[in-house]
């Protein structure tokens, strides 16, 4: 019986080797070359693969949205949009950070992602973490993944649990496929004989170039040479012969010496094919086309043009590592109507006129403005630019409640109208952008102090570099912009029972920021060559100086602060009821000594795209640019807008 139970033993064991897969934790091959990940990127094709598919999907825009019955829409004021679209943690931007990670699953199979918190248990910053570093443990009882977290000593994340064990709440686990409830399988690991190869192939090619040994001809004689003989029958040969400069040259041979010429052995000539080989398989093994990775024999087998094999390698090699990031980094949203998204479109861009071919039929069919196209490309609106093209065959269908218009002077139901805000209600935005403007003016200042300092007799521009001043202020005018517009313009879209998206008025809030910048800069550079003055002494003109820009970080910052809060939040509120569904808008005055201009538009309706005449000019709201200096100064009046 002992016997018997051997034997079924070792043929369960034996047949249990046979199913099994090879050993992940082995790095030897066939090949005689043990393959680690910082190895096998050094295969050209292995590394070609790992950085198409990690630059590729680490530059595609990223965006945060909600489910809301069939409506999708985009969320930009929930607190972890800016973690997943803009800056993972305050040391990396998002891209870095997808990069990363996408890079650590495709040579490891795994990458890990510690979430920072603040007191408060809210999300604050997303850390990758090498799959070195990462050991997972489970609670034998009840089931709970745990991470033990011990990081190298080139590697920082703000770890607060004690002993680096990370609970599955503040860790997410990026994974490849795999066939493991735990871990993802490696692509190298379980191809390592063929990167393996591809190594090997790689350093015998380069080897055979440095130590070359085969000869490319021969002289033969008959009988034996003396030492003499040899050496003076070489020096001779190399003399005339070697170096490209003396190629071809005319070989004279003594004493019945011949010359045969040799090739490379059929193993050699055929090594190159070998290798081409080994590249096909390495590109199979990460899912994307040979010819993206310089293997172009093959690339008729994803599509006949650019187009299609750019569109084969979107569906077939990329979207699947995209969904993984999406899946993963949706459970730290802890909704299931929230979701991330990656826009592969991107992808596109490079093909002109299939774009701007899909712009035309957005535009004909009336599903994209003249301005949302614009933004797409980048571009600052155009007047009129907001209207939606329809068909003339186009009919709408049947309305289930008629649409309301206000009519000036008429009591509106909750719901129907809603306004915009006044300076009075909006401290907060005001203090903020002073507090910026004002910060600007000094580091300015102290940098044309210092400027003075070095050359005393420079000129206002030599002093101040207009282009990286414009950049500089543009940059904080927008992003300030862009809170205020979300705030209000939201607010006034759900006054009215509608959404908003703020990103539809990027493209305008980036050109108001910098036609701002570049007159607030010019004008600086204009009173800074007034308050210059030549003749005065260097000690003379420094003070003078500093006393300009003490007085623009006070009173001046404070005026711009409250100008551009003004044109913001109206221009903000009349996109958010612009998206929320306002059909038409009225002027209305608050000043009980109004301008007789404005006097006389108070009560004003037109339809929500168009504009108001204030006096000889018009424009789309108070404070609007086109008004003129004249009607803007001094302006309290505000708009209602009506469905």
């Amino acid at each position: 019986m002992p016997v018997l139970r051997d034997l079924f033993q070792s043929r369960r064991e034996q047949r249990s080797r046979t199913k099994s897969m090879p050993s992940l934790t082995s790095r030897a091959t066939a090949a005689g070359i043990n393959v680690t990940p910082e190895r096998a990127l050094q295969v050209a094709a292995v590394f070609s693969s790992v950085r198409l598919l990690a630059e590729t999907g680490s530059m595609l825009p990223v965006g945060m949205y909600e489910r809301k019955g069939a409506a999708r829409l985009p969320v930009t004021d929930h607190p972890l949009a800016p973690l997943l679209t803009y800056q993972a943690n305050r040391y990396m931007p998002v891209g870095e950070f997808w990069a990363q990670v996408l890079g650590l699953m495709l040579i490891r199979g795994n990458a890990g992602v510690y979430i920072e918190r603040d007191n408060g248990g809210r999300p604050i910053g997303l850390w990758p973490v090498s799959w070195t570093s990462v050991e997972p443990r489970r609670v034998r009882d009840t089931g709970e993944l745990f991470y033990k977290v011990k990081l190298d000593d080139d590697e920082w994340a703000p770890i607060r649990e004690d002993g680096g064990l990370v609970r599955a709440e503040n860790f997410l686990h990026f994974k490849a496929f795999g066939v493991d409830p735990v871990e993802g399988l490696s692509p190298i690991g379980m191809a390592r004989q063929s990167v393996a190869t591809g190594y090997a192939a790689s350093s015998y090619i380069g080897s055979f170039f440095a130590r070359d040994a085969s000869p490319g001809g021969l002289v033969s004689v008959e009988g034996e040479l003396t030492d003499a003989q040899y050496e003076r029958l070489t020096r001779q040969w190399n003399d005339l012969h070697e170096g490209y400069e003396n190629a071809h040259g005319l070989a004279i041979l003594e004493a019945g010496a011949k010359w045969e010429k040799t090739s490379l052995s059929p193993a050699d000539a055929q090594f190159l094919e070998v290798y081409k080989l080994t590249r096909a398989e390495i590109a199979g093994i990460f899912g994307v086309p040979p010819h993206m990775i310089g293997d172009v024999e093959r690339s008729t087998s994803w599509g006949s043009g650019i187009e299609q094999q750019s569109l084969g390698y979107v569906i077939y090699s990329l979207l699947p590592w995209l969904g993984r990031l999406e899946r993963t980094a949706g459970r730290l949203l802890g909704d299931p109507n929230l979701y991330i998204k990656f826009n592969p479109d991107a992808l596109l861009r490079g093909d002109t006129a299939q774009r701007f071919s899909a712009y035309a039929q957005a535009k004909q069919w009336g599903w994209m403005s003249t301005n949302e196209i614009r933004a797409r490309e980048d571009q600052p609106p155009v007047d009129g630019g907001d209207e939606l093209l329809v068909p003339l065959n186009m009919q709408p269908g049947p309305s289930t409640a008629p649409v309301q218009r206000a009519l000036p002077g008429r009591q509106e139901r909750a719901g129907d109208t809603a306004e915009t805000p006044s300076l009075e209600e909006m401290p907060a935005w005001i203090v903020r952008h002073y507090e910026s403007i004002s910060e600007f003016f000094t580091e300015q200042g102290e940098q044309v102090l210092a400027a003075l300092g070095l050359t005393p007799g420079a000129t206002a521009e030599e002093l101040i570099d207009i282009s990286a001043a414009n950049e500089e202020l543009t940059e904080l005018l927008f992003q300030l912009a862009r809170g205020l517009t979300q705030q209000v313009g939201a607010a006034t879209a759900a006054e009215l029972g509608g959404a908003f998206a703020v990103e539809e008025t990027t493209a305008a809030l980036a050109a108001s920021a910098s036609s701002t910048a570049a007159n607030i800069n010019e004008t600086t550079v204009k009173q800074l060559s007034s308050t210059i003055d030549i003749k005065a002494a260097p000690a003379d003109i420094r003070a003078s100086v500093r006393d300009m820009f003490d007085t623009m970080t006070q009173s001046r910052a404070r005026v711009l602060a409250e100008a551009r809060v003004s044109q913001t939040s109206n221009f903000a509120s009349h996109e958010g009821a612009k998206q929320g569904g306002a059909t038409t808008k009225t002027w209305r005055v608050w000043d009980p000594n109004p301008r007789k201009t404005h006097a006389r538009a108070d009560g004003q309706t037109v339809g929500i795209r168009e504009d108001f005449t204030v006096g000889s000019r018009q424009g789309r709201w108070p404070h609007d640019y086109r008004l003129g200096v004249d009607e803007i100064a001094g302006c309290t009046c505000r708009l209602q807008f009506n469905r």
